[in-house]
């Protein structure tokens, strides 16, 4: 990925992602440009046709945990699911960590997005930590 792939990233990441929803609502402008800026290595492109249409983005640090990157976005365009664009987007994602000497990647997975836990299991991954939400709803006034 490149600067001049910065405007189809973000827009596609518009198309993929409810951003009034967690775990992606805080994908902006900003989050992409901080991949490209602090860790241009694992950001990768998928292009069909001279267009962007698939993305990952991911850091080479996790939290406080050693040793261990984290595929933090990836993302392919609805008409060009189900061809092996995330596989090879997360697959390519995988060899750089690995090559980068991390002992780990983590990708952090919504436990209702059974395509990106398919996916994951497939390449590899194993459940790690679960996170759950709690959410106490009040009545409306």
């Amino acid at each position: 990925m490149g600067v001049q792939d910065f405007a189809a990233v973000y827009e596609l990441g518009l198309r993929c992602y409810e951003v009034t929803d967690k775990p992606y609502n805080y994908w902006s402008i900003r989050e992409v440009a901080d991949h490209l800026e602090t860790c241009p290595q694992l950001c990768f492109v998928a292009e069909a046709d001279g267009a962007v249409v698939g993305f990952a983005l991911g850091a080479d640090t996790f939290e406080i945990i050693e040793d261990t990157a984290h595929l933090e976005w990836i993302a392919v365009a609805p008409e060009y699911r189900r061809h092996g664009l995330a596989t090879r987007l997360l697959q390519t994602m995988v060899d750089t960590v690995e090559r980068l000497g991390k002992r780990r990647v983590v990708a952090d997975v919504a436990s209702d997005n059974e395509y990106s836990r398919g996916l994951t299991r497939k390449l590899g991954f194993t459940e790690g930590l679960s996170v759950t939400y709690f959410v106490k709803e009040f009545p409306a006034s």
